[in-house]
């Protein structure tokens, strides 16, 4: 039995190339603070019951300590209603998103931005009660894992950002200083102006570093306007940035660097961001009591 004779609330979420397994102590409603325990399960395939009984001895947590597990993301809501006794509750993406960033980033209401294999855009209001996805972006996670490995040879995101650390992406993009002799509006002459730009008129290939660093930068620069663009539409003074995308620093630092650029919305990349949907999960069920 866990710490204390107190059952476990576990939250999974699951997801193309992950799935995210956290296990809190404590009755319904109590805070939830860190993780008593935390797992992730590379590419383990559709949510099943073989998944669910992966994810609970990564945890290293017995059927019977389990007070309940909410569910979200990928084909969770094809689950069975309990699985060994242990009710599942299934909840919806929208909503495990949104609780989860907001929580994390202590706001009560922001656009919620999970950037994952690919990205969801989610308004988040907690005071409303209201999740709901408003837009997103088939450019994410695995759109910079798919080209680092085509181009690269290399599909491990941290090594990517390893080596864009050391790169320059104006060894590879165009800026608008080249294309316009200056900037524009806001934007400075060092502004992108066409990613991976330079690619095509090259003589010899690019440093691999500073392809890395254009990769980088593509995929973060549209997940951030885009982000900016819903914010903005929806009134949304934050935007908070949660997945295993956002925590890789040359992408943290992108997003930095687009928000410096267009003054508002703010943006908040809480540090435990990679967990916040199987988090919020847990959020969501707690709620309904």
């Amino acid at each position: 039995m866990s710490a204390g004779g107190s059952r476990l609330r576990i939250g999974l979420d699951f997801g193309l190339t992950t799935t995210d397994a956290v296990a809190w102590p404590g009755p319904a409603g109590a805070p939830l603070g860190e993780p008593l325990r935390h797992a992730t399960l590379q590419r383990p395939g559709p949510a099943d019951t073989a998944v669910l009984d992966r994810a609970l001895r990564e945890l290293g947590v017995q059927v019977d300590e389990v007070a309940r597990l909410a569910v979200t993301g990928g084909r969770s809501r094809t689950l069975p209603d309990t699985w060994s006794g242990v009710p599942l509750v299934k909840v919806p993406e929208p909503e495990a998103i949104g609780r989860g960033g907001l929580a994390l980033a202590g706001v009560r209401r922001a656009l919620v931005v999970s950037c994952g294999t690919g990205t969801a855009m989610v308004m988040a209001d907690r005071d409303l009660g209201t999740y709901r996805h408003v837009s997103g972006t088939a450019v994410g996670g695995g759109t910079l894992v798919g080209l680092g490995q085509a181009l690269l040879g290399e599909r491990d995101p941290q090594a990517l950002a390893d080596l864009a650390a050391t790169g320059d992406a104006g060894g590879v993009d165009t800026t608008l200083g080249e294309v316009l002799g200056g900037g524009v509006g806001d934007l400075p002459p060092e502004a992108t102006a066409v990613n991976l730009g330079r690619l095509a008129d090259l003589t010899e290939p690019p440093a691999a570093a500073d392809l890395a660093a254009g990769l980088v930068a593509m995929v973060a620069q549209v997940i951030a306007l885009l982000a900016i663009n819903a914010a903005r539409a929806h009134d949304l003074a934050d935007v908070v940035a949660t997945g295993r995308l956002a925590q890789l620093a040359p992408v943290h630092a992108v997003f930095d660097a687009v928000a410096g650029l267009y003054h508002r919305p703010r943006f908040v990349v809480p540090a435990d961001g990679a967990r916040a949907t199987a988090m919020g999960a847990v959020l969501a069920v707690d709620k309904r009591g």
